[in-house]
């Protein structure tokens, strides 16, 4: 079972690769803000949700270049997840099923570890200040 910290098993895999995207754009850009991540968790997490339902939406977009960047990225990281049905395994499936229901769509796995990301990068943001992500981030 998942603690307030830990996420549930099942979102590992997409976490990894959100978080993976964020880290290679913040290496090339340092001066990435942790509120800019949150924002930018919170509008995929809009998308997702939506997605989800089968409204018609608009992906992420920004006018900052960063932003645009770490938004070009997360997208082409769960593109990539999509393609190859990475989580496809855990759609419809009884063994999975957070909050006693089961995941209905891939979209609405991606707004679940949105929200789990919201949560964590304000936990982290508070308790190590703006630039909690470059604790996180490997160091050369």
């Amino acid at each position: 079972m998942a603690t307030s910290h830990n996420p549930p098993d099942y979102l590992l895999g997409p976490l990894m690769s959100v978080e993976l995207a964020v880290l290679s754009v913040f290496k090339a850009h340092p001066q990435l803000q942790d509120k800019e991540i949150e924002t930018i968790y919170e509008q995929f997490k809009d998308f997702y949700q939506n997605l989800a339902k089968g409204k018609e939406v608009y992906e992420p977009d920004s006018g900052n270049a960063i932003r645009l960047a770490v938004i070009s990225a997360i997208l082409v990281a769960l593109d990539m997840r999509v393609e190859t049905g990475a989580d496809d395994h855990l759609i419809q499936n009884d063994e999975v099923h957070p909050g006693g229901r089961s995941i209905p769509n891939v979209e609405a796995l991606y707004a679940s570890g949105f929200n789990y990301l919201i949560h964590s990068t304000r936990f982290w943001r508070k308790e190590n200040g703006p630039k909690a992500i470059s604790n996180s981030s490997p160091k050369q």
